[in-house]
């Protein structure tokens, strides 16, 4: 029915209309149901997107699959072809291309993210999309390919409405599979473990190689206790038990106390804000060598994302989430210390250059925003709707023939007003 031939050039600037032209003659004149034209279509698109991935001279498979992807997106709403054949199309361009041309390719999903969202695309193709997406990610370095990565996340929020229960995560469940190792001082794996009394074990010696570098006194017990914190981040609800507790609450003291004694100025992240225009941020996994301890220590952006993460486990450990069990609640004297070491990390972090105090406030407000993020989590996450504006009451005839004036409209609340009143129930409603 649609052979080869009928689609070969289709990929070339300005010949989609009149591949089109040619194809609608072709449906016309041939015997069929319109599902089984459909299909032949469907096969004979799959076929050129391979010989263009195949064919094409290197640095033009791109550009020409663009081309027969457009095609395809105009043919699916004429009917010509089925919904998902877009789709379909651009999952085989990732299979058939290296990470580079992927990469490229990909600015093309992103620009058509409206057409992904129109209905006749949204309902059949949604869970290809997000399947295409997660075959890619599967592929990628999240050290290697971050850039990458985050496009795709990115293009998957703005896909799916903001209620789509797949992706938030509603019962709160933590990634306990993101463990962090730390080395002992002959190179090998090391825990911290703690007696039933919540004391440590004495630290191993120092080993004769230490690097002397400026910073704190390198101390073992510090860097021990240090990395052992990564796993109450990624399992806080085990800071409600007694003894795991005493020892975040012990490790967590050490930890700020060596960042308050070691505080940095301007000079020492001057470079920073010297490459900040000419570099993308690198977001990695840090090394955990305890050699790298005192440098680590010494770099404001590492201090920035530890502290952070205090921040974010401290607001968990003292909201009300709704998957919490009954015996997750914090004591009276756990909730004040909570508050106290919550204003010391602020204050560190606004002493930490560049911008501290502008970094601190901005993490503030994310905090704050995510209680309203967590209220909604709690209500069942309901969708959004916009609001409906109230219809004007046409002015009563009787009224007028009597000149009487017409009832004054109520006035709108301020902003401020509305901000006060959300303020002082401790619910903010997403959208207001």
């Amino acid at each position: 029915m649609t052979e080869k031939s009928d689609l070969s050039g289709c990929e070339k600037d300005g010949d989609i209309e009149e591949t089109i032209f040619r194809l609608e003659a072709d449906f016309s004149g041939k015997e069929g149901g319109e599902s089984d034209k459909r299909a032949c279509l469907d096969h004979a698109l799959r076929r050129r997107v391979a010989s263009v991935a195949e064919e094409a001279p290197a640095g033009q498979a791109e550009r020409q699959l663009r081309a027969v992807l457009q095609l395809s997106v105009k043919l699916a709403r004429s009917d010509r072809c089925s919904p998902t054949t877009p789709i379909v199309l651009l999952s085989d361009s990732f299979d058939a291309l290296p990470l580079d041309g992927a990469q490229a390719l990909f600015a093309f999903v992103e620009d058509n993210v409206a057409t992904w969202k129109e209905e006749m695309f949204f309902n059949a193709c949604k869970n290809n999309l997000l399947r295409m997406c997660n075959d890619l990610l599967r592929r990628l370095s999240r050290s290697q390919n971050t850039v990458f990565c985050g496009r795709i996340l990115l293009f998957l929020a703005k896909f799916f409405p903001l209620s789509e229960r797949s992706g938030l995560n509603v019962i709160s469940e933590f990634n306990l599979d993101n463990l962090t190792a730390f080395g002992d001082g002959d190179g090998g794996e090391d825990v911290v473990e703690m007696t039933e009394d919540g004391e440590e074990p004495s630290a191993p010696a120092p080993p004769a190689d230490a690097p002397d570098v400026p910073g704190p006194p390198l101390d073992y017990n510090l860097y021990r206790k240090f990395w052992a914190l990564q796993d109450f981040f990624r399992n806080p609800n085990q800071c409600y038990s007694k003894v795991p507790w005493k020892a975040f609450n012990s490790y967590t003291t050490d930890v700020l106390a060596a960042f308050t004694g070691f505080k940095l100025d301007e000079s020492s992240s001057s470079h920073l804000s010297k490459l900040e225009s000419d570099t993308q941020e690198y977001f990695a996994k840090y090394l955990t060598s305890q050699k790298l301890l005192q440098l680590q220590l010494s770099d404001s952006m590492f201090r920035r994302f530890v502290l952070v993460q205090f921040l974010i486990l401290f607001q968990y450990l003292a909201s009300p989430v709704k998957f919490k069990s009954e015996g997750q609640v914090l004591t009276e004297a756990q909730q004040t210390w909570l508050q106290e070491t919550q204003q010391t990390v602020y204050s560190l972090i606004a002493e930490t250059p560049p911008h501290g105090k502008q970094f601190a406030e901005t993490i503030r407000t994310i905090l704050k925003r995510e209680e309203s993020w967590n209220t909604w989590k709690n209500d069942g996450c309901p969708a959004f709707k916009p609001p409906v504006a109230p219809e004007e009451k046409a002015e009563p005839a009787a009224d007028r023939a009597a000149g009487r004036p017409a009832p004054r409209r109520r006035q709108k609340r301020k902003v401020g007003d509305v901000l006060r009143t959300a303020e002082a129930k401790k619910k903010f409603l997403m959208g207001q």
